[in-house]
């Protein structure tokens, strides 16, 4: 069977990149080894019927703001996508039973960071106005190829717009920790505590250098914009992806294992899958996929350079990620105050030495004594989540070592994660109902995801690593995934990847897929 293009792996990059060749009328097929499609970005009744979970990603924002979404945003609503959006983004809790939340409403923020500090309420405004100075001229760059000329001519136009002494202030600040960001403009922990977990998010830690970007684009953006979520469930932006794909005659084909990518003359003419079957492309084979697979699984490593195997073989994981799913009988009741029951995201880090220390525990392979918790509350924002009266949690435990070497708090024995999932998510929710003492009587029913089972979900979240690879600076940018290879393409000619491994790196954006369909078009 022959096709223009094949993409291995129906993760949402994939998926865009699949819509924009076959709306141009390629003749494209995407395969999935698993039955259900979506990559990390998949919904489901795990818990009890009813209660719908976002398995692993959730918050639109990146997506809904990126290019893939202003060209084929209308496609995707004709096949019934729809949004809903949090007037409240986002909030802290800490142990004293206080809480600081960030609104969509400029006011209500205002009075947040004044009741916590006057100097960090004059901060706050002043990085807002650096924010509208230097954003505009950062984000396009996100949405360009790199190295490229179009990047090149982005950067000469930074230049001249924001000229020599606050060009060198962002090129400072991009550079710069999350510790070093926050403690540079904010008096208060808490205050300084609202920026920090965003970074770890990613794979950085408070003490890793260009760990600031993105706290610094994240909170603004979504005081500004508000959160982003896919009404009734992620797996319904996927699904009006597969519909678009559909109605342009492309084919998606779940349950099909790739072997083997065919290599003749050392251009990829095709896949060999599990059952023995042999499909072709006559123009291009796209894995949505990692280096690390394409090495281990998919080509033998004599195809390939040598430098290129061995930095395929060096390519670095992030931490692991532990997700909790439950469902409730009520709202959580937070200490902080009912008001943050209606929060999209509660952060309990609490404050950025507890997220270090849980960033050293973790990368040394220890379970961490008391991990950072991303406490989503989608089914307050969304009422289709959950039946009437009831809701579900999305907890998101950052980080975990892939593999134990031992116990930070000395309680559990190292073991497989399928023997020690459950005792350290009774960890996680003790630590949360230190925050919302209510939670332990309300919980009807839990569903526990290890980093293993991550991992064997979807074979990019090598332990647990739920950004396809570190975003440390040795592996960003133009070094994305492997220098020299930044702009989608491999040693073998035809042969591409995109997601997250590849710029601009990981989260729910779209833009690799968007960027690698364009390349192909032009060419």
């Amino acid at each position: 069977m022959d096709f223009d293009a094949i993409i291995i792996g129906s993760g949402h990059n994939g998926l865009a990149c699949a819509l924009i060749l076959a709306k141009a009328g390629w003749k494209v097929a995407v395969l999935e080894k698993a039955d259900i499609p979506g990559g990390a970005s998949k919904s489901a009744e795990i818990t009890q019927k009813g209660f719908i979970h976002d398995l692993y990603a959730t918050n639109i924002g990146s997506f809904l703001g990126g290019p893939f979404y202003r060209e084929f945003g209308q496609d995707m609503h004709r096949h019934g996508f729809s949004t809903v959006f949090a007037d409240k983004p986002f909030a802290n809790v800490f142990p004293d039973g206080t809480g600081v939340g960030v609104y969509k409403d400029e006011e209500k923020t205002n009075t947040a960071f004044k009741n916590i500090s006057e100097s960090d309420y004059h901060a706050w405004q002043q990085l807002k106005q650096d924010f509208d100075a230097t954003v505009p001229q950062m984000v396009p760059l996100m949405e360009m190829e790199l190295p490229s000329w179009q990047a090149g001519k982005q950067l000469i136009k930074m230049y001249r717009t924001l000229k020599f002494k606050r060009t060198m202030e962002l090129g400072s600040l991009i550079l710069q920790s999350p510790r070093e960001f926050v403690e540079s403009r904010f008096e208060s922990e808490k205050i300084r505590a609202l920026f920090v977990p965003w970074a770890f998010h990613l794979d950085f830690g408070p003490d890793v250098s260009n760990g600031a970007v993105f706290p610094y684009i994240e909170v603004i953006s979504n005081h500004r914009n508000g959160m982003g979520f896919t009404k009734g469930g992620i797996s319904h932006l996927i699904g009006s992806l597969i519909a678009a794909i559909k109605e342009h005659n492309g084919q998606i084909l779940l349950g099909k294992s790739v072997d083997q990518i065919l290599i003749k003359n050392n251009k990829a003419v095709g896949v060999r899958l599990s059952d023995g079957q042999e499909l072709y492309a006559k123009r291009v084979v796209i894995g949505n996929i990692t280096p690390t697979q394409l090495i281990t699984r998919l080509l033998k490593k004599e195809q390939l350079p040598s430098q290129y195997v061995q930095k395929a073989e060096n390519y670095r994981y992030g931490p692991g990620t532990m997700m909790i799913h439950l469902a409730l009988d009520d709202k959580l009741q937070w200490k902080a105050g009912e008001e943050f029951s209606s929060f999209a995201y509660v952060h309990i880090g609490p404050y950025i030495n507890d997220i270090a220390k849980t960033y050293v525990e973790a990368t040394n392979g220890l379970l961490p004594e008391s991990p950072m918790l991303v406490v989503g509350q989608q089914s307050v924002i969304d009422t289709s989540r959950a039946p009437e009266g009831k809701q579900t949690l999305w907890v998101q435990v950052r980080a975990l070592p892939a593999k134990s070497k031992g116990d930070a708090a000395n309680q559990i024995q190292p073991a497989t994660w399928d023997s020690m999932k459950g005792q350290y998510a009774d960890r996680v929710i003790d630590k949360l109902a230190q925050y919302a003492p209510n939670v332990k009587g309300i919980i009807l029913d839990r569903k526990v995801l290890s980093p293993m089972d991550l991992q064997n979900d979807n074979p990019n979240l090598v332990g647990g690593d739920s950004v396809g690879g570190s975003h440390h600076l040795f592996q960003y940018y133009i070094f994305r995934p492997i220098p020299g290879y930044s702009r989608y393409n491999t040693p073998i000619d035809r042969l591409y990847l995109c997601g997250a491994a590849t710029w601009p790196g990981g989260g729910l954006n779209g833009t690799s897929g968007y960027l690698l369909a364009k390349k192909l078009l032009r060419k």
